[in-house]
């Protein structure tokens, strides 16, 4: 009964939030923005292996997609710290719609790919620490809580979408239809966020900053980003959230660079459906893990549950790439004319979504209930600095390593990690 009555009280508190039309135009904007993000570089993923079929250059996107974080994290967390933020979130999509319609026409030049991918992550470095900081401008402080629960779901509902829906849109669109399809998305998100009342109070308008000296702006700039970077490394909660954080989107950063390889070298299956076999099981096994973790597994330490995470991810991917090696070496190859090879593997991707999101969900929350409000937003942009900079040495040799030792050798490599990992943590309790 007890169980039915918390289900109950989170179910009239997401009535609630809803109920608040800033918010509701919020998550409206979410959605569509996030589903047109994550659509957009797993097809581009899908394009680049059609064009290439190399796993090197799918890891490129990857690659362009996370520079930007490096360069422009911490700056960008900084900066929208001082502006309003709906301009910010309607600047963004609208300046990422646009080029989204070059792919029309160049979406074949592997070059073109990598620039327009390279813009649209600059633009989300800036999209990313103005959103989540909204919530406690537009939600009272008593509704925080499942406020925030309904952004993380939604987060990762349409991280699952968009990777699903990716190879299907592309067969249904076609390579050109697709990239409509997308700027719409993006369009359609501007809308929503403009119709969020102006946060202008106690920020500067982008006029302003036209009018301002650079050489002033720049030392202010620096100073508010070492205070924050002070911030985050001072506290052994955030930092260690931070880098739970950066190691759970590695994690997907690869898959999503080796799933086109992974269906047409592995699995001998169109790559257009390495979204639906792979990317997305993982993805609705974080969502599926979220929701357990949100409404049973709180009860239990974070602690307990990132050891969990840690140890059952490198165990799934040590069976994936046994797995993936013994058909290499065609010891298992008489799955193919059967049924049960894609169910068995889409399970042990949708038990790593578990286990990553065992990683995630308490590192989530731990940096929402530390993070200062005034630092909001320098915290998710050295996040994301962190994700940038320490996840392009993976990626690069995810790829890289994928085309010379074999898929299945770079997961195993990766699993043997995690689990040395998940012992460290548990011998030493950190």
């Amino acid at each position: 009964m007890k169980i039915h009555a918390n289900l109950g009280s989170t179910q009239s508190a997401y009535r609630q939030v809803l109920g608040l039309p800033a918010f509701r135009m919020l998550w409206f904007g979410q959605i569509c923005s996030q589903l047109a993000v994550n659509t957009l570089l797993f097809v581009l993923a899908l394009r680049v292996y059609q064009t290439t079929t190399s796993n090197t250059a799918v890891s490129g996107i990857f690659l362009a997609y996370s520079i930007p974080a490096i360069i422009f994290g911490l700056v960008a967390g900084t900066v929208v710290d001082r502006l309003d933020k709906r301009r910010v979130l309607v600047l963004c999509d609208i300046v990422r719609s646009l080029f989204v319609f070059i792919l029309l026409f160049l979406s074949r030049q592997v070059v073109v790919v990598y620039v327009v991918t390279f813009i649209n992550a600059v633009i989300t470095q800036f999209y990313v620490p103005s959103e989540a900081p909204l919530i406690p401008r537009i939600v009272p402080t008593e509704l925080l809580v499942p406020a925030n629960s309904l952004f993380s779901l939604t987060f990762y509902s349409s991280l699952a979408m968009g990777s699903i829906l990716a190879g299907p849109l592309l067969r249904i669109f076609g390579p050109y239809g697709i990239f409509i399809v997308i700027a719409g998305l993006f369009l359609t998100a501007s809308l929503f966020s403009s119709k969020i009342s102006s946060q202008s109070e106690g920020t500067i308008g982008f006029h302003y900053i036209m009018r301002y000296n650079i050489f002033a702006v720049i030392p202010e700039i620096w100073e508010s980003l070492i205070e924050g970077v002070r911030y985050v490394t001072q506290s052994s909660a955030l930092f260690n959230a931070i880098m739970l954080l950066t190691g759970t989107q590695i994690i997907m950063a690869l898959l999503g660079s080796l799933g086109p390889g992974f269906a047409d070298r592995v699995l001998h299956i169109d790559i257009r459906d390495a979204s639906l076999f792979i990317v997305g099981p993982a993805v609705l096994g974080i969502l599926f893990g979220a929701l357990w973790v949100g409404t049973v597994g709180y009860v239990h330490k974070p602690e307990r549950l990132i050891n969990i995470g840690v140890q059952g991810a490198g165990s799934v991917l040590i069976i994936i790439a046994i797995l993936a090696d013994l058909l290499a070496f065609k010891k298992l190859q008489w799955l193919y004319g059967t049924h049960i090879l894609l169910p068995t593997i889409m399970v042990l991707f949708f038990l790593l979504g578990i286990a990553n999101s065992f990683l995630d969900v308490p590192s989530n929350a731990m940096l929402q209930e530390r993070a200062h409000g005034s630092l909001h937003g320098r915290v998710y942009g050295i996040l994301a600095a962190f994700v940038g900079g320490v996840g392009i040495v993976p990626v690069i040799a995810g790829g890289v390593l994928a085309d010379t030792l074999g898929i299945g050798n770079v997961l195993l490599i990766l699993g043997l990690l995690l689990m040395s990992y998940g012992i460290y943590r548990m011998r030493y309790n950190r």
